[in-house]
């Protein structure tokens, strides 16, 4: 008989993971701070778009905290602001929701999921800014 245990994904360490974004995001910060792996870059959704800067913070176990950061965040002072966990305008700062729970795990790489889902949403977001319907889906949709 297998143990259950045999199935069960392999965790990515952060320190591997670090490697794995500087290997696709060269250039952008990445560091350790109280073992947490931080992730500060820009994004751009599209060739048309503007840049957002991005802070995204992990710690083995715990879903990574994606942010927004920046001078001015469009749209923040909006009730109706798209998929999100936190926001602050004093601060300038959106944490954004990507994902569901199940939907991410350490034994995937953060430079193929977590970053371009960043993206993803910020191509929605500009979306939104543009006609005020988020159509990204997920599960906090307005109806």
């Amino acid at each position: 008989m297998i143990s259950k245990s045999f199935f069960r994904k392999k965790e990515i360490p952060l320190i591997f993971q670090k490697y794995l974004i500087q290997k696709e995001y060269p250039g952008t910060e990445c560091k350790f701070e109280r073992n947490r792996l931080i992730w500060i870059g820009m994004i751009k959704p599209t060739p048309l778009s503007r840049e957002y800067k991005i802070k995204i913070v992990c710690k083995s176990g715990v879903r990574p905290k994606v942010m927004m950061i920046g001078e001015k965040i469009l749209g923040i002072e909006k009730p109706d602001f798209p998929h999100h966990f936190e926001i602050d305008p004093e601060k300038q700062m959106v944490v954004m929701c990507l994902h569901m729970p199940h939907e991410f795990d350490y034994s995937l790489s953060i430079a193929k999921t977590i970053i371009p889902w960043a993206q993803e949403w910020l191509y929605f977001y500009e979306i939104w800014l543009a006609t005020g319907e988020w159509h990204g889906g997920g599960h906090h949709m307005k109806k």
